[in-house]
C-alpha cells in the first residue's frame, strides 16, 4: 500500500477518477456562486489592464486571482508583515546569487533555509499597513516571482481609486468562505495534511523549501481549484498548438536509483530501462499517439518563444501545491499549458528521504491530450 504523506486524490478508491469529477463539479458551483460577488472588482481591473495595454484574462482567472490573494493573506499575511526588512533584503540577494551561479545552488538553498528560520524566530514589528505590499515583498524573498507579479498588478489597481469596501477585506472574506466550502468537498483528499504539519513539518523549518512543506489545507484546496480553472482557461489555445509535450516530475521514475534518462535541452528523456516505470509507459504512449515526453527541465523558459519552430502546448504534471503556479509561469512565456496533478507526493527532494514513486491519472491525461 502506498504511503500517503499529505494528500491523496485516490482517497480510498483504486484511482483518482472520483476526484476528477468532484473538482470539476466544485469548480462549477464555486464560480457560479462567487463570480457575482466580486464582479465589480473584476470589471474594474479588466478596464485598468486594458488601459495599460495588458493582455486580457477570463473572468474565472480574475476571480481565482482574488481568491489566491485572499488565501495567502489569511495563511501568511501575519508572517509577511513581521518579516524583518534586513531578512527580506538578504533573502532576495541570495535568490539573485543562486540564479546567477547555479553551481552554488545547494549551498545557497541551505543559507536561505537558515535565514528564513532565523527571521521567523526574531520577527520585527509590522512595517506598514500595506498588507498586499508586505505579502509581495515576502513572496519575492521566497523566490515566488510569478505570484509577486500577479498580485502586484492587483495592488496597483487597488491603489488607483477609493472603494466603498476594502478590496483586501473582500479577498479575505472570499478566502474564509472558500476554506469552509472546499473542506466539505475536498477535505477527504487532504486528511493527512494536519498530521504532517503537527508531526513531521517541524523537522523541516530550517530548510529552504519550508514554505512549501508547511502549507495548510486551504492552500492544498486552492491548488486543486487553480489547476482546474487554469486548465479550462488555456484549453482552446492548447488544442490549437501543433505539438503537444508532456513534462513529468522525476519522482514518477521507478526505481529512481536505476533511472538512465538522458539529458536534453527540454529535460531528461526516458531510455526505457524499466518496463514497469510510469514515465516509460507514458513515453511509449506518446510514441504511439504523437506527443513528446520529458522530465521537468531546470527552467521552463526552454519552451519559450524562439526556442522551437513549432507551436508547443504543454501538459505539466506536478503536485497540488505547485501545479497552478506552473500554469502562471507557462502563461507568462506565452505557452498554453494544461495541468495534471500527481495523485500524491513522494519526491525525495522535498517530502521523504528515500523517495516514493508517484503516479497520476492516465485516463485524465488522455482526455487532456484529446486521445
Amino acid at each position: 500500500m502506498t504511503r500517503i504523506i499529505t494528500y491523496s486524490l485516490k482517497s480510498d478508491a483504486a484511482n483518482s477518477d472520483e476526484y476528477c469529477l468532484a473538482i470539476s463539479a466544485f469548480t462549477d458551483s464555486w464560480l457560479a456562486r462567487t463570480k457575482s460577488e466580486v464582479l465589480d472588482l473584476v470589471t474594474g481591473f479588466r478596464e485598468y489592464q486594458q488601459s495599460r495595454g495588458e493582455p486580457d484574462r477570463s473572468d474565472a482567472e480574475y476571480v481565482f486571482e482574488l481568491l489566491a490573494l485572499g488565501v495567502l493573506l489569511c495563511e501568511h499575511g501575519e508572517e509577511a508583515s513581521r518579516m524583518p526588512g534586513w531578512a527580506a533584503r538578504f533573502m532576495r540577494q541570495l535568490v539573485a546569487i543562486q540564479n546567477l551561479h547555479p553551481w552554488a545552488e545547494n549551498m545557497i538553498k541551505t543559507l536561505r533555509g537558515w535565514l528564513g528560520w532565523i527571521a521567523g524566530q526574531v520577527p520585527g514589528k509590522k512595517r506598514s499597513d500595506d498588507t498586499i505590499g508586505l505579502l509581495i515583498a515576502w513572496l519575492r524573498a521566497n523566490d515566488e516571482t510569478t505570484k509577486e507579479k500577479r498580485f502586484g498588478q492587483w495592488r496597483e489597481y487597488f491603489n488607483t481609486k477609493r472603494f466603498t469596501r476594502s478590496p483586501v477585506s473582500r479577498c479575505i472574506e472570499l478566502a474564509e468562505e472558500f476554506a469552509k466550502t472546499s473542506h466539505e468537498v475536498l477535505g477527504k483528499y487532504t486528511e493527512k495534511v494536519e498530521r504532517f504539519l503537527a508531526e513531521e513539518a517541524p523537522k523541516y523549518r530550517r530548510r529552504y523549501d519550508a514554505r512549501l512543506l508547511l502549507r495548510t489545507r486551504p492552500e492544498y484546496h486552492l491548488g486543486m481549484l487553480g489547476t482546474e480553472i487554469l486548465t479550462r482557461a488555456y484549453r482552446q489555445r492548447f488544442l490549437s498548438t501543433q505539438h503537444k509535450m508532456v513534462i513529468l516530475p522525476p519522482c514518477m521514475c521507478s526505481p529512481a536509483e536505476k533511472c538512465k534518462a538522458a539529458e536534453t535541452p527540454f529535460g531528461a528523456k526516458c531510455q526505457a530501462c524499466t518496463p514497469s516505470c510510469r514515465v516509460n509507459q507514458i513515453t511509449k504512449l506518446g510514441e504511439k499517439r504523437g506527443f513528446s515526453v520529458t522530465m521537468i527541465p531546470d527552467d521552463v523558459k526552454v519552451f519559450g518563444p524562439g526556442k522551437d519552430s513549432e507551436s508547443i502546448g504543454l501538459v505539466g504534471v506536478s503536485c497540488v501545491l505547485t501545479n497552478w503556479n506552473g500554469g502562471w509561469d507557462a502563461s507568462a512565456l506565452g505557452i498554453p499549458a494544461q495541468g495534471l496533478l500527481l495523485d500524491y507526493v513522494g519526491c525525495k527532494f522535498h517530502w521523504v528521504e528515500e523517495g516514493i514513486p508517484t503516479d497520476t491519472n492516465l485516463k485524465r491525461l488522455q482526455e487532456i491530450l484529446g486521445i
